[in-house]
């Protein structure tokens, strides 16, 4: 289970359930982009530290172990996830680290970010604690809140 986020390219007034449907129904994903990939690796290595890289092109995949963060690029297409494995603090700091990964994936790909979780894109996401709040509710439902995070 984790908390994913995809980009999309939003055409001027389309809804993002407009966005969505229209990519679960294209025949075609878009190019790849390997120089925005090389762009977004070099970047979240600079912010993160440390990641592992899997490459098999035309698809990528970029982990952080620390925070479990991922980046996919998968035949043309970008989404992000991290799994709900942290709470309040520590929870916060993951959300606040996924929201600039995905900024840097919106600058290299010139794609705009969508979190399906909060039903908004993330240029309109001020607060966090709404996201922080569904990792605690994570937590409580499988009793991790006790004692240290997992």
């Amino acid at each position: 289970m984790s908390y994913d986020l995809y980009f999309a390219r939003r055409e001027p007034g389309q809804s993002w359930d407009q966005v969505l449907e229209a990519l679960d129904t294209r025949e075609e994903p878009p190019p790849a982009d390997p120089v925005a990939w090389d762009s977004v690796v070099t970047q979240t290595r600079e912010l993160l530290g440390e990641v592992r890289i899997v490459a098999y092109p035309p698809n990528w995949e970029l982990d952080h172990e620390s925070t479990g963060i991922s980046v996919n690029h998968w035949e043309g297409d970008w989404e992000m996830s991290v799994p709900y494995r942290t709470h309040g603090d520590d929870a916060r700091q993951v959300i606040d680290l996924l929201y600039r990964v995905a900024a840097i994936v919106e600058r290299a790909s010139g794609l705009e970010c969508f979190d399906p979780q909060l039903g908004r894109p993330l240029a309109e996401i001020a607060d966090r604690e709404p996201a922080v709040a569904m990792f605690d509710a994570v937590a409580d439902r499988f009793g991790r809140r006790s004692g240290t995070p997992t």
